[in-house]
């Protein structure tokens, strides 16, 4: 066995200055949960959980609850250890969303394990094929700003490579309408168009919506509602020709079951980092899979991220589109590990073992927690 010695969580921060600004406020640092699992046997394995925007509280959770429940289990059984964790922290007296995102940075470093003692990168262990995959511009980006910047801004990922941008909507419904129409007239079919709403929409609103995404010609709208505002997907649903998406802020696929069986939603975009990790992700691409619908996955902070993110998109049948963070400061995608290359509006999996990322730990030294919430009022 591959018995599990050790877990440590590290909570990090990296400034932004100048961070853009969108639906749930201004990006004031990026922050991550860095999640280190060492075997009995020697082997090292990374994960991230998501910062929740108190990323001291996971990692504290993680260091507290999960290792010592963990400990010398067997970190091949990632099943095992997730239902597990389930059962005792989640399904009952847990701390509810926390739980499900420490364990989604334990579940990634358990794939990262697994890969390294077989020699396999994590595609191959989940039965995919290293390819290309395309990405869309994503990430703290193209927030809430002048019409004219905003533009300047999209032409600098044209000049990369990267036709499909996702636009910040969740302003005023004037502000986003007329930035939306901007875009679309200043580069016509030249890009492609989601629009993310940050679940600041009201169901009250539908008909403007709507309008929204008629200007735009959007692919998807991206959660215009709270997780839990059913009738107001259903509405929408009901008024656009506009697809919707969401995942993000739904934890485990036992959230996601609604959504999914009743098709108000045709893009999944459950997080690696915040959903259940490796583990449950592909549990969900599969029930989305059941229904036709599309797997787009929410990225987190960092190459971690990046990385799972990029392994199951490798393998889920139905996986549509990688959210590259195009945000212009990120040490935790560019300095953690060896950076992403996005060439020709694409990206692959990394071949090496397990997640494929060598971390450097001195990130960990320099970028220490600052407190605070990720987001602030703008």
């Amino acid at each position: 066995m591959t018995k599990i010695a050790r877990i440590e969580a590290f909570a990090l921060s990296c400034p932004t200055p100048g961070g853009a600004v969108f639906a749930v406020g201004r990006s004031a640092k990026r922050d991550m949960v860095l999640v280190r699992i060492e075997t009995e046997s020697g082997i090292i394995g990374y994960g991230e959980a998501h910062h929740a925007q108190t990323p001291s509280t996971i990692a504290a959770f993680i260091n507290d609850a999960l290792a010592p429940l963990l400990i010398g289990m067997d970190a091949h059984e990632t099943e095992v250890i997730w239902n597990r964790v389930y059962l005792r922290l989640i399904a009952t007296h847990g701390p509810g969303a926390a739980a499900v995102i420490g364990l989604s940075g334990v579940d990634l470093a358990l794939w990262d394990i697994k890969g390294k003692d077989l020699g396999q990168p994590v595609w191959r262990l989940l039965g995919g094929t290293r390819r290309k995959i395309p990405v869309y511009a994503g990430g703290i980006s193209l927030g809430f700003q002048p019409e004219a910047d905003l533009i300047r801004e999209i032409e600098g990922y044209v000049a990369r490579g990267i036709p499909f941008m996702k636009l910040r909507v969740g302003d005023t419904m004037s502000a986003d309408l007329a930035r939306v129409r901007a875009v679309r007239e200043a580069f016509g079919d030249v890009v492609t168009l989601a629009a993310d709403a940050g679940t600041r929409y009201s169901s009250s609103d539908v008909a403007l919506i709507a309008e929204v995404c008629d200007a735009g010609r959007l692919v998807w709208l991206e959660e215009p509602f709270t997780p839990d505002n059913l009738p107001g997907y259903r509405r929408l649903r009901d008024v656009t020709s506009t697809p919707l998406a969401a995942g993000e802020n739904h934890f485990t696929r036992h959230e996601l079951r609604a959504m999914i069986s009743e098709q108000l939603i045709q893009f999944v975009q459950a997080d690696c980092c915040k959903t259940g990790g490796i583990t449950e992700i592909m549990k969900i691409a599969a029930l989305a899979d059941t229904w036709h619908l599309q797997f787009a996955p929410h990225t987190s902070a960092s190459v971690l991220s990046t990385a799972a993110s990029t392994h199951v998109l490798s393998a889920a049948p139905n996986a549509y589109i990688y959210e590259a963070d195009v945000s212009a400061t990120n040490a935790f995608r560019d300095e953690l590990g060896a950076p992403f290359v996005i060439e020709d509006g694409h990206i692959m999996a990394p071949d090496g073992p397990g997640l494929g990322v060598t971390v450097d730990e001195r990130l960990i030294d320099r970028f220490p927690f600052i407190r605070g919430a990720s987001y602030v009022r703008a």
